[in-house]
């Protein structure tokens, strides 16, 4: 399978929406080095594109993610410390670019997401979850560690429920996974379609600058004391008030209309 064969993308213009779809159902979607540099690629190349608003990501065939293609990280068991390190890299490289995207994004979740394909949907803004959507970091069974996803799952649900996942290596199904805060919403197969096209609506209203901006502040705001954070968002509070988006957005409201995002 081609790297252009791995993914495959969708596109609402009237939506604002992207629907990138992992493609490897026989091999439960596990993210091999080309499947994550297709991504890596279609994520370079929406985040400059106007026209498209927000992004959704789904797996064809029963599983959202199974995780690291295996078969690959056995292969690289006999390569060199460098090799491998440059390997870790580029996922660790792939999973900030997702965090950090500066549109909203939305994992599309059902079937397994476990291992790095948990993480995958963790590293999106929200999660959408039927109810046979499982997920888990079974990597220690297998005597391996979740070393890249463990650190952005600590700072989502906390360090207590990072450990018991991480050290446990169980599977939770989504309700647990909404309680803990990995699932943003869980619902029944048949309300899937219209959960996905009502948050793309609500986030198409919203205005594209703003988002990108708070995004840009979590994603900061991680390294920073309580105390820096809220000086920093003063600053950032001022800032706001003066863009053009904002001056849009209140003027808008003010004469009961709608926005006219650039």
């Amino acid at each position: 399978m081609s790297g252009f064969d791995a993914i495959k993308l969708e596109t609402d213009l009237e939506l604002g929406t992207a629907t990138i779809a992992l493609n490897r159902p026989d091999k439960r979607n596990a993210l091999s080095a080309e499947l994550i540099s297709a991504l890596r690629g279609e994520l370079k190349s929406l985040r400059h594109n106007d026209a498209i608003r927000s992004v959704f990501i789904k797996g064809n065939g029963p599983a959202f993610c199974s995780g690291a293609d295996l078969e690959e990280i056995r292969a690289m068991q006999s390569a060199s410390v460098h090799e491998n390190q440059e390997n870790s890299h580029a996922l660790r490289e792939f999973f900030v670019q997702l965090y950090t995207f500066p549109k909203p994004t939305c994992a599309i979740v059902h079937g397994p997401a476990l291992a790095g394909g948990c993480g995958l949907a963790s590293c999106c803004d929200f999660v959408i979850a039927t109810r046979d959507a499982t997920f888990g970091y079974p990597e220690v069974k297998i005597g391996f560690i979740p070393a890249i996803v463990m650190v952005l799952l600590t700072h989502q649900i906390g360090e207590r429920a990072a450990r018991d996942l991480c050290l446990s290596g169980r599977t939770i199904d989504a309700e647990e996974a909404h309680r803990l805060g990995l699932v943003s919403q869980v619902v029944v197969q048949a309300d899937l379609e219209g959960a996905v096209h009502k948050l793309a609506k609500d986030l198409r209203k919203n205005g594209p600058q703003a988002m990108a901006t708070v995004k840009r502040m979590f994603w900061r705001l991680h390294g920073m004391s309580v105390e820096d954070g809220l000086v920093w968002g003063s600053d950032m509070n001022a800032i706001a008030r003066s863009t053009d988006e904002c001056k849009e957005g209140i003027s808008a409201f003010l004469e009961k209309r709608k926005p006219n995002w650039m």
